[in-house]
């Protein structure tokens, strides 16, 4: 997919005004309210345009156009998501050109045998490859193998016959899971969300790292959103963790988009973990995507005030 720019931010700061909202429970429940409110709102809209568009036919002037009209400037999802992400090249090489953008600094890819001489003559930096030293509280230690992931554990992509999986990820508790499926079907209520089919399957599984989700209810309930698709390296499991937008509100968003300006303006105004650790602004619309993390909601939850 070319791309007309990319951007790579560090974290420095947790929360912020995004974070006051979604961190906790009452800012999930304030916001689902927004949203409901919204849909009310669009609700009477959608009563109200056939009868503005009746009057103006029987008074001999052009249809004003009901709810159902396109306005301008307007983008319709496409039937079909674009293709799942694959990883590009192959084996070693693929794995840590990957590594490089999507996991976070100072992960750790513990190998055996084989895999891990390769992982060394390929280049990969003494730190990346672990050893038996201890790590963080916070260290993220990711498995490599030409195996499946192990039991309990989740994989993060794979590599032509190689696997990246984490052996302990996070398990989202049952108030974690609510807020995913609260915001989610809030969302697909709003008239002024527009998803295609596969995207929308995802949002209703609620299959979407909550940094992610926060960030896409608010766009919703501020404005409307266009989701294409939520594109997903090969082979990986776990919540996705990005996305492709093609609209905000009834403006298109990509490359010589005249709103593309405004979302990035506001994207690089959030605060960690809500803030896009890349956005890509491509011919099909604007790539938002979130580094790897292994339990996504209690980041979010840390954030809240």
């Amino acid at each position: 997919m070319p791309t007309r720019s990319a951007r790579h931010r560090p974290r420095h700061r947790a929360g912020g005004p995004l974070g006051a909202t979604l961190g906790s429970r009452r800012g999930q429940l304030l916001l689902v309210a927004a949203l409901v409110a919204v849909l009310a709102a669009a609700a009477v809209a959608l009563v109200a345009g056939p009868e503005q568009g009746d009057r103006s036919s029987a008074q001999g002037g052009p249809p004003t156009g009901g709810a159902g009209t396109p306005t301008a400037g307007t983008t319709t999802a496409p039937d079909s998501a674009p293709a799942t992400n694959t990883v590009p090249g192959t084996g070693i090489t693929s794995l840590l050109d990957w590594a490089d953008g999507e996991l976070p600094p100072g992960t750790q890819l513990r190998a055996e045998g084989d895999v891990r001489d390769d992982l060394l003559a390929a280049g990969a930096p003494d730190d990346l490859v672990a050893t038996d030293r201890p790590t963080g509280p916070d260290g993220l230690v990711l498995t490599v193998s030409d195996g499946s992931a192990g039991p309990g554990g989740r994989v993060v992509a794979r590599f032509d016959g190689l696997v990246l999986s984490d052996p302990s990820p996070g398990t989202p508790t049952v108030e974690h899971l609510e807020r995913r499926r609260a915001l989610a079907e809030a969302m697909l209520a709003n008239p002024t969300m527009r998803a295609p089919e596969q995207a929308a399957a995802v949002l209703r599984s609620a299959d979407v790292d909550m940094r992610l989700l926060s960030l896409l209810a608010v766009l919703t309930a501020r404005e409307g959103l266009g989701v294409a698709a939520f594109p997903r390296a090969a082979g990986a499991e776990g919540p996705a963790r990005t996305v492709l937008l093609d609209a905000v509100g009834s403006a298109p968003v990509g490359a010589g988009e005249a709103a593309t300006a405004e979302l990035r303006t506001w994207l690089e105004a959030q605060l960690p973990p809500f803030a896009p650790d890349r956005v890509e602004v491509t011919e099909e619309g604007v790539l938002l995507s979130y580094r790897y993390a292994s339990d996504p909601d209690a980041l979010v939850a840390e954030a809240a005030p």
